[in-house]
Order: C-alpha cells, then structure tokens, then sequence
C-alpha cells in the first residue's frame, strides 16, 4: 500500500497542536495573573486614599513636593503656647529636637519614625497616642483670635516607590486620626509627605487668625 506524502505529514501535526495550546494557555494565564495583580494593588491604594478623604476631607496631601510651608508661613506663636508645647515634648520625648523659626513661627519638632507608628503594633505607639492627648487641649485652645494648626509630614526617599508610598500615606492618616479621638478638630490637622529623612515624622505648628482662609484647604474660610 502506497502512503502520500500529505498522510504522512499528519501525525506530525497532529502531535504539535497539544504542545501549541498548552504553551498558549501558559502565556495566557502569566497575563491574567499580571493584570491580576495590578488591579489589587491599585484598588487598595484608591480605598485607602477615598477612606482618608472621607474622615479628613482637607486633611491629607499625598502630592510628593517641595517644603509645604515655603508658601505658608503663619504668624508669629503665641510666647505662652511655645512654652506650653516645649514642656509637654520635654517630658514625653526630651531627646527630640524642639525648632522654632527666628520670628517665632512655625514651630518644627522632628521625632523618629519608629517612636511614632509601629507596624508590627499596627498603629501609632503608645507614646504618639498619649502626645496626642497632652497636644489636644494645646492645639483646642489657642490664644483668642488665632488657630493653631498641626500638620504632620512623614520623610520619605527619593526612590520611594507607589506600594511604600501608599503605606506612609497611610500611617500619616492614622497619626491624624489618633489627634481627632482626643477631640481635635479635623480643620486644624493635616498630614503628607515630604522629602526628608524618611526615618523621621515631623510635626510641624502653626498659627493663623482665626477668621483666615487657608490655602490648602481649597480656599474655603476657616
């Protein structure tokens, strides 16, 4: 029996086309996966920044600019508020440095990173939770007349990337949250990040008129 040439050929086919589609199938799952992937992460980002907004609507920047206060000076802080913010830091953290402008205003105390959010504890360590609570009858009563504003600024590293960037984010909105438990009213506090020693938070007070309208809280009368 003579056998042609295209039947011969056949089974070779024929044998090919499992291998084709199984590679195919591979590739095909590889880019699933991926974009798998990449939907989760950027879902949990857009929850955690609409979940900040939502409990601090003018609260957190996470623009990753320049010095936020080069626009945003205040005036000058009350003798009497220096005084009483200095001897709360030196009892709770008198190693940490105390700085304050030649003119009186702003007020910059730079703590460690670790002595303020714990992620192994899941939040803000104890010593930042009582701070907290010895700042909010400061920042709730200020001289009569003015405001006195607290932002709080994560450093981060130049090559910061989105997944760390996102979790400071966070961490800074968790420091704010533990100023409004005690009380403190949401439209003096804020917090972002900046290009600084990214083991350090700062926090950063100053003061305002009362009936000034801040800037960077869209323009709208405080």
């Amino acid at each position: 029996m003579t056998i042609s040439r295209s039947e011969r050929r056949e089974p070779d086919k024929g044998a090919s086309q499992p291998l084709f589609l199984s590679l195919f199938l591979l590739l095909l799952a590889f880019f699933i996966m991926l974009n798998a992937m990449s939907t989760v992460e950027q879902g949990k980002s857009d929850r955690v920044l609409e979940s900040v907004k939502r409990a601090f609507p003018s609260g957190l920047s996470s623009d990753l600019g320049e010095d936020p206060l080069d626009s945003d000076p205040g005036q000058v802080i009350d003798q009497s508020v220096r005084a009483a913010l200095g001897a709360v830091f030196r009892e709770l953290l008198p190693a940490v440095p105390v700085e304050i402008e030649p003119d009186g205003n702003p007020i910059f105390v730079s703590i460690p990173a670790a002595r303020v959010y714990a992620a192994a504890a899941g939040g803000v360590t104890p010593v930042m939770a009582e701070l907290a609570g010895r700042l909010a009858p400061i920042l709730n009563a200020p001289p009569a007349g003015t405001r006195l504003d607290l932002q709080i600024l994560y450093g981060f590293a130049p090559d910061i990337d989105r997944r760390l960037r996102d979790e400071l984010i966070f961490r800074a909105s968790e420091t704010v949250r533990a100023f409004a438990d005690h009380e403190v009213d949401p439209e003096i506090l804020s917090a972002g990040l900046e290009p600084r020693d990214p083991d350090t938070v700062r926090l950063v007070f100053r003061t305002h008129p009362a009936e000034a309208t801040d800037p960077g809280r869209n323009g709208a009368p405080q």
